[in-house]
């Protein structure tokens, strides 16, 4: 993955970078959105073994991990055994980083699996619409007004909609920062992260999951709401300093 990085011009996340690209009160908020975010839905199911944590992810013109990665990007991630898998329907995916910056740092459930909060229907709600959420997110502003339609005030944290983070390219970089695959079978549950910041697709929800050693993002119905369907919500925190 380090070679992988390099190849595409993207600065490797060493302590020393870390240190230099973010300012110290960029991890102080980080450490404050986690309690946060641990406070808002300890109610919900499997809130127990949820952990909030830092999630980098890059620049797509970099590295876009919203897609399939090429052979040998996943030597390094021993449970990953085949190509990738990504539904041929599915769009090229929502943007949220920041176009100036190679890592943009967010916080959201970086376990094993996430929240088990229902099907896409019921996480978005009826007449619940994130673009403009989604669109200011994107450029690396995160002071815009929560949806208030629907379900939209259980996920509002911090004055935002954590669905609106919900995306391909976050959980895309989740896998690929961690050598123990998330959302797997080889877990002690088998679960799926629904992207419900993601318009459906012919009528049907995206998710990911890695599956018999492959990475798989795959649609599915909206209404499915099965104890495998989890969900990741998150905040935007800092960009690195390029």
């Amino acid at each position: 993955m380090a070679h992988l990085l390099l190849d595409n011009g993207v600065p490797l996340p060493t302590r020393e970078f870390l240190h230099d690209a973010f300012e110290p009160a960029a991890w102080a908020e980080a450490d404050k959105v986690c309690r946060h975010l641990e406070q808002q839905f300890r109610d919900c199911k499997f809130s127990q073994s949820v952990v909030w944590g830092p999630l980098l992810v890059p620049r797509p013109d970099l590295l876009d991990v919203r897609g399939a990665l090429g052979a040998g990007a996943r030597e390094s991630q021993e449970e990953i055994t085949r190509p990738d898998f990504v539904d041929e329907r599915l769009p090229e995916g929502a943007d949220v980083t920041d176009p100036a910056s190679p890592w943009t740092l967010y916080v959201t459930a970086v376990s094993d699996a996430g929240l088990a909060m229902g099907s896409y229907d019921e996480v978005r709600g009826r007449g619940d619409d994130l673009g403009s959420s989604r669109d200011e997110v994107g450029r690396g502003n995160n002071s815009y007004e929560s949806v208030q339609g629907g379900a939209g005030g259980r996920f509002l944290v911090d004055g935002f909609d954590t669905r609106a983070l919900m995306v391909r390219q976050l959980w895309g970089a989740l896998v690929v920062q961690n050598l123990r695959a998330p959302d797997s079978e080889k877990r002690d549950r088998w679960t799926m992260t629904l992207f419900a910041g993601e318009e459906p697709v012919e009528g049907m929800a995206a998710s990911g999951t890695v599956l018999h050693g492959q990475v798989r993002q795959r649609l599915g119905k909206t209404s499915r709401g099965s104890a495998p369907v989890r969900v990741r919500p998150a905040l935007r925190v800092a960009s690195a300093v390029a």
